[in-house]
């Protein structure tokens, strides 16, 4: 077993130098051919994502009840609708929605970013890993085998990603991202407990459109990206988009070699055929390579005697041993953890309306392919070293059913969705150091198995207007989900060699649970709605598919369940100059899903999934968009949120290595963890003040400030761990200057980021009697230059 070469990157280079050659001539072209007047649209995708009871104007407002025809969903301008949400006034729920131009302004660029501009979000990298662990509302799970369903599902174009890794790289010619926290999976995919974070690409256009953007920041980091859009023949129209990021590794070791450093390529690839004004083919394809550094973390606690780096938690160290290194494959002076994946799917999307309705098909297929080398407790000694080989590919397809006339008084939707999964995975632990004294001489651990996952849900929603203005919604979904955890084999070797190798065979988890919602929303002027829901989620429950030692390891831990009240407004006033939305929501959480701790002979206490038998979590949030007067936008996110235990018992890992550090045996000790509190970050808070003005008369400079907060994880969801924080709280200051041309040919942008350079952790966790952190990003001033048609 080898690590891969490093995938050639040719490709995106091309395409991105086309997209620059291109793109030279046609503004010359343009310069001499547009009236002065006519400035280059601005593309608002209309979404039929929401074709469904709740995607609706008002009652009051005139409808729009033909079929889609071939001009729908494509050009607006700008003129026409400045926001792209603003019928989203009009939907009863609690999302944060960001536009493609949001996303830029606020420099959210990574997925780690989207925790500045969303209340309640969590979004974490795994210790040592590149996979990430979501949550919203104090509802989700820190996965670090990344072989179990995340409770926040992220989708990317309606395609469900269920391991986070797969997200990687796709911050890129993006057309806005929602944030939806509740229950999903009622009216598409599959069944969440704590929400969805949808991703949507920006699509073909019936124009001719091509950019280019080079942004060159602190560190070293340098990102291009680069697209091409238009049409191919009448009914035929494409667009082809990348992205290379390289550089930016902000961190060291103890020698002073950098660490951190990106080496990514992305690209993407989208067909649409729009048959005839009711039927429209869309099919898409994505790659990513990653051979970026591993992410890594700063020591600030163990009981080996390893120096802690508290005062500098951009220092980090990484080391080897040479029996692992050979058993893997690689030459041991190439110690620094790094990643090597390959990410790549394709996705066929059909959609026909009909005079009763529209049929929406989705059918997709992601594949990925992970050698990731990662250094768990950051040290140069062997004692929780990782190398992950992991081949796993999904294929989804849903069928869809929806009301397409939002003026009728009865809408509906229902439809089908199945995904199956196909996984084989291997997970080698380096212990060497660890281990060294100990009689039995270990040195490292290897765990392999195969995973199968099937997933099939069927799902019904109804809308139903009583009277004027109140709309009674009713929902219910079937969700059934099959895991088998396929031929595990935990293997120990001493030196190179394996010395005991242990078939512990398979072991199954099936669940068939449904899930619904109820809900009334009632629009009391034009401008003002209110709303109630009561809702119920599932999700199923899984495996602690690493480190294997003892059967009742393969015992699967329990699917969740939680019920959700919540009620909130939406309002907008004087012409839309001023917007604000509030939300209240208690969740009454059973058997949650968390990564607790359980002792096994000889290895000691090791992470595992359990179940907290009951917990409630309870919040508010609230947004605010004020425009006082032309080119000034105020903006301002809350976010609060508090969640306790209410019943639950767990190991208590600092009384258990206690226990060990004294007598030398292993013994767990529990501790009533009833009413303690979960942890969570309680306050979020983001906003930004921008102003734009003319300079004279041919361009135009726009200046931003804006901020984020995020309060402290105090208990760690990670129990028993003594109380240490996980995540402090931190408060970053982020402001850009634009200067652009007023028809948007070109713009330049300096900016900074975490301005007053604050030191500051994004998650940490335990590898052995190791507590590390993973730091957030340090003070980073760059510019960027870009060119559209």
């Amino acid at each position: 077993m080898s690590l891969r070469a490093p995938t050639p990157k040719l490709c995106l280079k091309l395409v991105l130098s086309c997209t620059c050659l291109s793109a030279i001539p046609l503004f010359e072209t343009m310069a001499a051919t547009t009236p002065a007047h006519h400035a280059a649209p601005r593309t608002v995708q209309a979404s039929t994502r929401h074709a469904g009871p709740t995607a609706r104007k008002p009652t009051h407002a005139r409808r729009n009840t033909g079929p889609l025809t071939a001009s729908q969903g494509e050009d607006v301008q700008v003129s026409i609708h400045r926001d792209p949400f603003r019928n989203q006034q009009h939907v009863p729920d609690s999302a944060t929605r960001l536009t493609g131009k949001d996303l830029q302004e606020r420099n959210v660029r990574q997925m780690t970013d989207l925790i500045r501009v969303a209340p309640n979000l969590t979004v974490q990298p795994s210790n040592g890993s590149a996979g990430l662990n979501f949550a919203l509302r104090g509802v989700g799970m820190a996965d670090l085998t990344q072989n179990n369903l995340p409770s926040v599902m992220p989708y990317v174009d309606d395609v469900a990603m269920p391991i986070s890794i797969m997200t990687s790289g796709i911050m890129f010619d993006m057309d806005n991202v929602t944030v939806n926290p509740g229950q999903s999976g009622l009216t598409h995919g599959q069944v969440t407990t704590g929400g969805e974070i949808n991703f949507h690409t920006a699509d073909p256009t019936r124009t001719f459109h091509a950019g280019i953007t080079e942004d060159i920041a602190s560190y070293g980091r340098n990102r291009v990206e680069g697209y091409l859009s238009g049409p191919i023949g009448k009914s035929l129209s494409y667009r082809i988009s990348g992205q290379s990021l390289t550089g930016g590794g902000f961190q060291h070791n103890t020698q002073g070699k950098g660490f951190g450093n990106a080496d990514l390529g992305a690209l993407r690839g989208k067909l649409r055929w729009q048959i005839d004004d009711t039927t429209r083919l869309d099919i898409g394809g994505h790659w990513t390579s990653d051979q970026s550094d591993a992410p890594a973390g700063a020591i600030m606690t163990n009981s080996y005697g390893i120096p802690t780096n508290q005062n500098d938690i951009m220092a980090t160290n990484w080391g080897l041993s040479q029996q692992f290194a050979n058993a893997i494959g690689i030459s041991a002076s190439n110690q620094k953890p790094r990643e090597d994946n390959l990410f790549w799917g394709a996705n066929v999307r059909f959609t026909k309306d009909f005079s009763w309705g529209r049929l929406t098909t989705v059918s997709a297929y992601e594949s990925l392919d992970e050698h990731e080398l990662s250094d768990q407790t950051n040290t140069v000694g062997a004692y929780g070293n990782m190398y992950r080989n992991n081949q796993t590919n999904f294929f989804s397809q849903e069928v869809k059913l929806a009301s397409n006339n939002v003026a009728d008084r009865l809408q509906w939707a229902v439809g089908m969705y199945y995904n199956r999964g196909r996984t084989n995975s291997n997970f080698w632990y380096d212990m060497s150091d660890r281990y060294a004294s100990t009689d039995n001489g270990l040195y490292f651990y290897k765990t392999a198995y195969g995973q199968n996952q099937q997933t099939f849900n069927q799902y019904a929603q109804v809308s139903y207007r009583l009277i004027k203005g109140l709309r009674l919604i009713g929902a219910i979904s079937h969700e059934s989900d099959d895991r088998q955890l396929l031929n595990l084999v935990g293997t120990t070797y001493s030196g190179a060699k394996a010395t005991t190798s242990t078939v512990f065979g398979s072991s199954g988890a099936l669940a068939n649970q449904f899930s619904g919602r109820v809900g009334l929303e009632y629009q009391v002027t034009p401008h003002i709605l209110t709303y109630v829901d009561f809702r119920r989620g599932f999700k199923p429950g899984g495996f602690s598919a690493n480190m294997t030692s003892v059967p009742e390891q393969l015992k699967p831990f329990k699917p969740e369940q939680v019920l959700t009240y919540e009620g909130g407004f939406k309002t907008s006033f004087l012409n839309d100059k001023l917007r604000f939305n509030a939300a209240g929501f208690y969740y009454d959480y059973r058997d949650q899903q968390l990564l607790g701790s359980i002792v096994v002979p000889v290895y000691g206490v090791q992470g595992a999934y359990v179940n907290a038998p009951r917990s409630y979590i309870y919040g508010a949030e609230f947004n605010a968009q004020i425009r006082p007067f032309r080119g000034l936008t105020l903006t301002q996110n809350f976010g609060y949120q508090h969640g306790v235990y209410s019943q639950f018992q767990g190991v208590d890992r600092s009384a258990t290595t206690a226990h060990y550090n004294q007598t030398g045996q292993w013994s767990a000790f529990y501790t009533n963890y009833n009413g303690v509190d979960m942890g969570l970050a309680n306050l979020t808070l983001s906003g930004s003040a921008m102003y734009t003005w003319k300079v004279l008369r041919d361009y135009q400079m726009t200046f931003d400030v804006d901020y984020s907060y995020r309060g402290a994880q105090t208990q760690p969801q990670y129990i028993g761990l003594g109380g240490y924080y996980r995540a402090p709280a931190y408060f970053l200051v982020n402001s850009f200057l634009t200067f652009a041309s007023p028809k948007q040919h070109w713009s330049v942008t300096v900016y900074g980021q975490n301005l007053a350079d604050r030191r500051y952790w994004l998650s940490g966790g335990t590898q052995s009697t190791f507590y590390s952190v993973i730091p957030g990003n340090p003070r980073f001033v760059g510019a960027k230059l870009n060119f559209t048609y």
